[in-house]
């Protein structure tokens, strides 16, 4: 499988707007189709290219940034905060 691109990435960004927007306003509402216009303008740019999507290492990439991100919260997550003496 090949890498993950910013093509790839930004897709997988439209993707996730795309569901917020089916959840907040609902299928078929303005918001909605224009973020599905945009997604499919994407993918016509990446076929016109010779580009192929890799969405699924796209999604890998950012669930494996995310499990480093809330490692790091957790490391922080037991430090105890002091007020400066004054």
């Amino acid at each position: 499988m090949s890498d993950v691109t910013p093509d790839d990435e930004l897709l997988s960004m439209l993707l996730v707007n795309l569901r917020n927007a089916a959840a907040t306003f609902g299928e078929g509402t303005p918001p909605y189709e224009s973020i599905r216009t945009t997604i499919e303008d994407h993918i016509r740019s990446m076929r016109a290219t010779g580009s192929s999507t890799n969405i699924s290492g796209a999604r890998k990439a950012h669930e494996e940034a995310h499990a480093a991100t809330t490692e790091l919260s957790a490391s922080f997550a037991n430090l105890a905060f002091r007020p400066k003496p004054t």
